[in-house]
């Protein structure tokens, strides 16, 4: 009996360690980086009353040991050390550990670990633990940012830590220089001039006397149209048409000889009209005129016809009848002021037999009784007004005389002012808007002539544009930390794929070397060659003016990209615009630091660099369960834990760490409250063991009154 009420007393003392730990795990149940705790039990010694018997061969069957159990007692405390979640606090020096690992503390005598990573500076601008005052223990950095090997130490963030200064070595180009950036010259045409046609001119070319366009083209069929009035009656003229632009014998042609020809034989072809009889003369005036020798067959109305032209079919329209025996017609009609044929002029042409665009002559005073004129050529180039030049215009001035002279009026010398085949002027002016044209003016000294004037009316063709410049600046530093800028101006060179490059100091500094060059690009747009006119492979610049004390030469080398590649400069007909980075760097003051993951801390400086300042050690145990838990959190090495194996985070240990969080504690409160209910069932069955003993023990003294 006394055996039950024992066994009962056992179960209530472990039961209520189960309590304790429950109730520690469910009040550190929002502690940083608390590890949750578990109890298991173990049964106590067992009281032999009967040995087991073994069978015997034969006789009996062996028996069953019966054993009575003396109670229970706590076999183990353990800590679980599952992950805990991770809660983002935003504070730099709040760190949390994911993976097996602990933070290491130190107090100048003994080590400490903890998963707990809520820490600060203190007045000494060292990493500390802020609940305790334990250091963080790392690896320094030295000035270059190294890592130091070593024995751990106390990591400090030394407030004063300056980023020295770094000349610059290399300066980088990359940016599209437009290919539409040549300078290009102003490009007139005038209105077309026109002369009497000639027997060579082409059909296809010529001009209404009004000065509008025939509109002849390849395969338009001209007639011949009329009648022929002989002894037996008038009759319509018999003919094949002609062709314009056919290259068939006899079928037609693309001159006016040709068509002459022709119409002369399809007239001697009539029954009335024998072969001689008919000529057709183009007079000097780009009329036509016609002889009828025939003995009795008159011509009436007779033209050419083209359908649905009008202006050829007026223009070669003749007299209303030719009679025969020696009649004459002509086309030309004073009354409609039709009936020369007119073509483009020419460079040969004299300028006193050259109409203008409306067909109207150019008026020129020239004639037996005033055999020469003055014209006076001018204009504006640029802002300025052209020099004046006087021509002298007689009856053997050309046009080419004129061109000449507006081409020496204009100052132009790259290409000539032609003609061309419709008879405008074409003025191409040199390149640039100091040469741009405007305002080219004819007119007849000591005469008024508005129709000259007039006749010389130009269209902008193209505008002068100045060669498009690209510039960039670029800050280089020197070995004190000064800066400098360097200005880059990227001027294309005409007709070419290829630009050339200077280099200028913003300031009093001086360039020795490498201050000019060329940049080529491949028809696709790739840069190819980038070179320097010195072949100095380099910009080289003397930081101050001569005389002066200051940091050493800086040399930079400047990159405008791989060759054949599109990773720097390129030339695209697109819109332009050229950038530049250089390194090197100022003297920097620390501005901030961050932490990453594999536990650098790193320095952020005022000139905008960075730089390792240490490391956070972390150390791993082979039996976490084996650590002896201390205060603040911490834990201490036991016998059973193991060495603390030191390492850094990110390496072989596995672990990463992550600033601005705490890793939260593991307890699982549900589990908890769950096991505190089971725990309170126990101890409430426990005790019930040692009531019910009581009273079996109070009924067996009562039997013995």
């Amino acid at each position: 009996m006394l055996r039950s009420m024992y066994a009962g007393i056992s179960g209530l003392g472990s039961v209520a360690t189960e309590l304790d730990v429950i109730g520690n795990n469910i009040a550190n149940s929002s502690t940083v980086g608390y590890k949750t705790s578990r109890v298991t039990f173990r049964e106590m010694l067992a009281q032999n009353i009967s040995p087991a018997t073994r069978p015997v061969s034969g006789g009996r069957g062996g028996t069953n040991p019966q054993q009575v159990g003396l109670g229970t007692s706590v076999g183990s405390i353990d800590q679980q050390f599952t992950q805990g979640f991770l809660e983002s606090t935003g504070v730099t020096t709040d760190l949390a550990l994911q993976g097996e690992g602990f933070f290491i503390l130190d107090d100048g005598q003994s080590r400490f670990f903890t998963r707990a990573g809520a820490f600060g500076l203190d007045a000494n601008n060292e990493l500390v633990d802020r609940a305790s005052g334990l250091h963080l223990q790392g690896l320094m950095a030295d000035e270059t940012g190294a890592i130091i090997p070593g024995p751990l130490q106390n990591l400090q963030i030394d407030p004063s830590a300056t980023m020295p200064a770094a000349a610059s070595s290399q300066i980088q180009l990359f940016g599209n220089l437009d290919s539409d950036s040549d300078a290009t010259q102003t490009i007139l045409e005038s209105t077309h001039f026109m002369a009497a046609a000639t027997a060579d001119d082409d059909l296809r070319g010529l001009y209404a006397q009004d000065g509008d366009a025939m509109g002849l083209t390849d395969d338009t069929l001209i007639s011949l149209t009329g009648m022929v009035d002989a002894a037996g009656g008038a009759y319509t003229i018999n003919q094949t048409p002609f062709i314009v632009g056919s290259d068939v014998p006899g079928e037609g042609g693309t001159t006016l000889t040709e068509l002459i020809d022709w119409a002369v034989a399809q007239l001697e072809a009539q029954p009335d009209i024998a072969p001689g009889d008919v000529s057709i003369t183009l007079e000097s005036d780009g009329s036509l005129s016609i002889v009828n020798n025939s003995a009795g067959a008159d011509l009436m109305n007779l033209q050419f016809t083209a359908t649905g032209n009008t202006d050829f079919n007026q223009t070669f329209r003749f007299d209303s009848s030719v009679a025969a025996g020696g009649g004459t017609g002509s086309t030309i009609d004073a009354a409609s002021g039709t009936g020369m044929a007119r073509a483009a002029a020419e460079s040969t042409d004299l300028l006193t037999d050259v109409f203008n665009s409306n067909g109207q002559s150019l008026g020129l005073n020239v004639s037996a009784t005033h055999p020469q004129t003055t014209l006076q050529l001018g204009g504006t180039v640029g802002e300025n007004t052209a020099p004046g030049y006087s021509l002298v215009v007689d009856a053997t001035t050309t046009m080419d005389r004129l061109l000449t002279g507006m081409q020496i009026t204009l100052g132009v010398s790259t290409d000539p002012i032609t003609l061309d085949s419709e008879g405008r002027i074409l003025v191409d002016g040199e390149v640039g808007t100091d040469n741009a044209i405007h305002q080219i003016q004819v007119r007849e000294i000591g005469e008024v002539n508005p129709t000259l004037s007039a006749s010389f009316d130009f269209n902008e063709i193209q505008e002068a544009t100045d060669t498009t410049r690209f510039q960039v600046s670029s800050i280089c530093y020197d070995s004190l930390g000064n800066t400098h800028n360097v200005l880059f101006t990227f001027t294309k060179q005409i007709g070419l794929n290829e630009w050339a490059w200077t280099a200028e100091m913003e300031g009093s500094e001086v360039i020795v070397e490498g201050g000019s060059g060329t940049a080529s690009f491949a028809d696709t747009g790739e840069i190819v060659a980038f070179n320097y006119t010195d072949n100095s492979g380099g910009l080289r610049f003397q930081t101050q003016a001569d005389g002066e004390i200051g940091a050493e030469d800086v040399t930079v080398q400047i990159d405008a990209g791989q060759m054949g590649e599109f990773n720097g400069l390129t030339q695209y007909a697109s819109n332009g615009s050229v950038q530049s980075v250089a390194d090197g760097y100022g003297v920097g003051q620390l501005l901030d630091f961050e932490i990453n993951t594999e536990g650098m801390i790193i320095g952020r400086f005022t000139n905008d660099t960075v730089r390792t300042l240490a490391r956070i050690g972390v150390a791993t145990f082979a039996n976490n369960n084996g650590l002896t838990r201390g205060d603040s959190n911490t834990f201490m090495t036991s016998s059973n834990s193991g060495e603390a194996r030191t390492t850094m985070a990110g390496t072989e240990a596995g672990v990463t760490v992550h600033s601005g969080a705490l890793e939260g504690s593991n307890v699982d409160l549900t589990s908890e409250l769950t096991n505190l209910v089971v725990a309170q069932r126990a101890f409430q069955a426990n005790a019930r063991i040692i009531t019910t003993g009581d009273q079996v023990m109070q009924e067996i003294v009562n039997m013995l009154r």
